[in-house]
């Protein structure tokens, strides 16, 4: 049987072309969660957010490991590392600011990937603490 030529519009193969890197993307992006609480957060919190989630920030730890800027990767509380984990859970400096923003103890996973709230509240914690991330 003979095919017959069929020349596309514009928009067809507009729609055509998006519609196949959609589908590309969404292979090489399985972990992809459209329904993150991040997306719902402005662009500054979700910058503060997701340099928090993959350490690559501005805190000691990762300017001095990666870079060999600074003095050392250690914290001005003295601990050993200023990453994401000690400056939202343990530094001593950000106890009283941490109390206020967390009365209750909260785990790492839901200061990072909590609900819209919780990430908000987490990016307030380090704009108040005066942390260049």
């Amino acid at each position: 049987m003979e095919q017959i030529q069929h020349n596309p519009s514009y928009n067809e193969a507009k729609t055509l072309i998006n519609s196949a890197l959609d589908c590309h993307w969404r292979q090489e992006h399985p972990q992809h969660n459209p329904k993150d609480a991040i997306h719902k957060l402005s662009r500054a919190e979700q910058v503060t957010i997701f340099r928090l989630r993959t350490g690559h920030n501005r805190l000691k730890h990762h300017l001095f490991s990666r870079f060999k800027i600074g003095d050392g990767p250690n914290c001005p509380c003295g601990a050993n590392r200023q990453d994401a984990q000690h400056v939202l859970q343990d530094c001593p400096l950000l106890d009283d600011a941490r109390l206020k923003y967390w009365p209750e103890p909260r785990e790492m996973n839901q200061k990072l990937y909590g609900s819209a709230l919780q990430l908000g509240i987490t990016a307030e914690f380090i704009y108040t603490s005066d942390l260049t991330i």
